[in-house]
């Protein structure tokens, strides 16, 4: 946790490479940019696993998202999360500083950028399902200003998501995670609902 999370010389080469080396499989409808989770590989994780069923409702339409995990590692492409270091670290948010917070923004907005630019014509249109106060949407807000584009965020706030959903979604346990949020029936399904609508524009 901390700086080296963010800038360790193995990050930034992860990093570097997935710019140099790596391209996408085919030209994709939408780019959903998604939130990174504790467990890993992260479409194993409770998050991912909600997330990807929900999409999966598109049928067919499924394969022309490309689900792409904004990290304190950097730009994870799905198809590039079990490789290393991708799928081994740990990054808890119970230790964050204001100062860090800072910084995650900084450097992902940074990572971001070079990656929409490096990768904008494999996608017609970007989009993220993102929970509104993260710093990872921060990031996005930050990059639609400097890129001048427009990346709509298809998740509801928290505000607009029944409590006893948030609960549920929780197994009833107490817990900080808020991203849990993500996992409602109301948000999976405003998900839905709103990559379909930019899956036929």
């Amino acid at each position: 946790m901390g700086e080296a999370f963010l800038t360790h010389p193995y990050v930034e080469n992860a990093f570097r490479r997935v710019i140099k080396e790596y391209r996408p499989g085919k030209q994709y409808q939408v780019c959903l940019f998604l939130a990174c989770s504790y467990g890993k590989p992260y479409s194993q994780s409770y998050l991912h696993y909600k997330i990807i069923e929900a999409l999966r409702k598109l049928d067919r339409s499924y394969s022309d998202i490309h689900q792409v995990i904004l990290t304190n590692l950097g730009i994870v492409p799905r198809e590039l999360e079990e490789h290393y270091p991708f799928c081994c670290y740990d990054w808890n948010p119970a230790y964050e500083n204001t100062e860090m917070k800072r910084r995650y923004l900084e450097v992902l907005a940074k990572r971001l950028r070079r990656y929409i630019e490096t990768f904008q014509t494999s996608y017609n249109r970007c989009a993220c399902y993102l929970r509104h106060n993260s710093e990872s949407y921060g990031a996005v807000k930050r990059v639609e200003k400097e890129l001048k584009v427009r990346i709509p965020n298809v998740a509801l706030p928290p505000s607009r998501i029944p409590k006893a959903q948030i609960k549920d979604a929780s197994l009833g346990i107490y817990t900080y995670e808020e991203d849990l949020a993500l996992i409602t029936p109301t948000n999976l399904k405003n998900l839905v609902k709103e990559v379909r609508k930019l899956l036929r524009c």
